[in-house]
């Protein structure tokens, strides 16, 4: 059965973030390359990528198989969305656009198994290897194990920040600036200072409910900066590490031809 790795990393409190890279497009080696340099997280991101539900089965494979936590980012709240994605195997759930208690609810018990949510199952999944493992050793390990991640990004949800953490079982709620910056008016100024004060007071509400915190950035300079602030998780788009790549290799070969 699966071990979540990240959750255990969360609990050090060792002032360090755990650092997740989202990929969006089908590719197992993209995922192993993520786990051998050193990522704690691979977020599989089924909102915005191009994904059928085997890409996403295949790709947790080989994050399980990597030593990496893979988690999926799904395309809305929907409990069936949920559902068919612990099921192919992954150890936790980000959800987009959660803006009231109502919801946030909901996804914690399409998460978990009862007696801690409503979670259909099946047995002969992957999730529960196919059935091989006793039933009542599974139930209790998955809802043990599986993480539920939750978006705050709109100002709905602000509206509503504190009775949507203080619902019991959400394990990170995560920022995306971005989103929430669009939502508030801002168009993706994310350095507005009314957006920098919405994410402040999303990790104060957080702190208080003993919610850990996560946060997307851009750039390196982006983790260390969150990470000084408090972050207990940062991941960033696995195509602005590629594309940051390909500018300073293309910029330092120019440089060099030039100096010759």
């Amino acid at each position: 059965m699966f071990y979540n790795k990240l959750k255990d990393k969360l609990k050090e409190n060792s002032g360090k973030s755990a650092l997740g890279a989202f990929v969006g497009f089908p590719s197992t080696q993209m995922v192993e390359m993520a786990a051998y340099n050193g990522f704690d997280v691979v977020v599989i991101d089924n909102e915005h990528g191009l994904l059928s539900p085997e890409n996403v089965e295949h790709m947790v494979i080989a994050a399980e198989n990597a030593g990496v936590t893979p988690l999926v980012r799904v395309v809305s709240s929907d409990a069936a969305v949920i559902l068919k994605t612990m099921d192919r195997g992954a150890h936790g759930v980000h959800v987009p656009q959660v803006d009231s208690k109502e919801e946030a609810q909901k996804v914690v018990e399409a998460v978990k198994y009862p007696p801690l949510g409503k979670r259909g199952a099946a047995f002969s999944m992957r999730a529960a290897q196919y059935g091989t493992v006793p039933i009542y050793e599974y139930l209790e390990h998955a809802n043990q194990q599986s993480l539920v991640c939750i978006h705050i990004e709109s100002g709905k949800a602000m509206e509503n920040l504190e009775d949507i953490l203080s619902v019991e079982g959400i394990d990170i709620v995560y920022i995306g600036p971005t989103d929430l910056s669009v939502s508030m008016g801002y168009g993706g100024r994310v350095d507005h200072p009314e957006v920098l004060k919405s994410i402040d007071k999303i990790y104060k509400v957080a702190k208080e409910h003993g919610v850990k915190v996560g946060i997307h950035t851009k750039n390196k300079e982006g983790a260390r900066q969150r990470e000084e602030w408090g972050a207990d998780y940062v991941s960033l788009t696995v195509t602005s590490l590629i594309n940051q790549s390909f500018k300073d290799y293309i910029s330092g070969v120019k440089t060099l031809t030039i100096e010759k």
